[in-house]
């Protein structure tokens, strides 16, 4: 007999780096910094996976800042079990406490802020199950569903999406029966976006203080372009003829949906590979932080160095030592 399979630990560390690492690798690349009382942080984080769907609990211990990059290919809806977490989104701002919850789409820049005694639980979602139930709603703007910062539209729909969220919890902790059946798998995950897009405010992509001349759908064209292949030689010429916008309107449309050109956002996230590539490296292999900087395509050694440990807190070597 098959015994029952509780939520496995991702993360226990007191190392903000190793945090920041651990984390970005469930969600996306981001900067983490503790705002005060560093010697309270102690990161844990938990998951339980069905099928594309993960469930994850996440605690800092300390009142943290965190900015995030775009989310790329998930949409997560987050709930305090404990504490208060504020997100920010451009000029929107919005304070979470038990009972409450987020959506959050990979189309709009955000920031939180944690306070010690926060624990977030979070919904990861693949991007094209919400964006199929939103289809199927007549929700879907351009193919896309994109969110507002708001709670559940009524206290009933907060209910519903409480009680699938609780079954897809049991279900993936104790490998219930939808577990034993990919056919019932992918039935209770898709009825979890439905859920989802039916329950949470869904905007148009003009609303949210986020207006824009460049469909989102061209957006994640190049977002998903970036991600999958950083290394490959990107300029904003071949961004633009990936997503088949000229390259004004592609500047254009990265700098009003998410406050970036689109080759910061390439640096970012190369940035973030030459991170892993630090913290994985073994030093005594010879390996050395310029033969990684060079491989992510940063020539200018001594600006990497600065900006790397503007994001991570460190510098580069000190990563690679560790």
């Amino acid at each position: 007999m098959q015994m029952p399979t509780r939520a496995r630990t991702l993360l226990d560390t007191r190392d903000l780096v190793e945090a920041q690492t651990r984390v970005a690798a469930s969600y996306c690349p981001h900067e983490l910094t503790v705002i005060r009382r560093p010697v309270e942080f102690h990161a844990v984080q938990t998951e339980a996976l069905l099928g594309e769907v993960a469930l994850h609990q996440l605690s800092y211990g300390a009142d943290v800042e965190v900015e995030p990059t775009p989310l790329g290919n998930w949409v997560l809806v987050s709930s305090p079990l404990r504490g208060a977490l504020t997100i920010r989104s451009g000029r929107t701002e919005r304070t979470l406490t038990v009972g409450d919850s987020v959506a959050i789409d990979p189309y709009r820049p955000f920031s939180l802020s944690w306070e010690a005694g926060c624990r977030l639980q979070t919904v990861r979602l693949p991007r094209h199950l919400v964006d199929e139930a939103g289809e199927s709603a007549g929700l879907a703007s351009g193919g896309t569903v994109r969110f507002g910062l708001g709670g559940p539209l009524t206290p009933a729909a907060a209910r519903s999406w409480l009680a699938v969220v609780a079954l897809l919890r049991h279900e993936a902790t104790e490998q219930g029966q939808f577990t034993r059946s990919p056919l019932l798998t992918s039935q209770l995950t898709r009825m979890l976006a439905a859920t989802l897009v039916g329950t949470h405010p869904v905007v148009d992509a003009d609303e949210g203080g986020l207006p824009g001349s460049v469909l989102p759908r061209g957006l994640r064209k190049v977002m998903e372009l970036v991600e999958r292949e950083p290394e490959a030689e990107l300029s904003v010429a071949v961004l633009a003829a990936a997503a088949s916008l000229s390259p004004r309107t592609l500047q254009e449309g990265f700098r009003r949906h998410l406050d970036i050109t689109p080759m910061e956002f390439v640096r970012d996230v190369r940035m973030a590979r030459a991170h892993e590539a630090l913290a994985q490296a073994d030093p005594h292999s010879g390996t050395n932080v310029a033969q990684i900087a060079y491989e992510w395509g940063f020539c200018n050694l001594g600006r990497f160095a600065r900006d790397y440990q503007r994001r991570y807190g460190q510098l580069p070597s000190t990563t690679l030592r560790t």
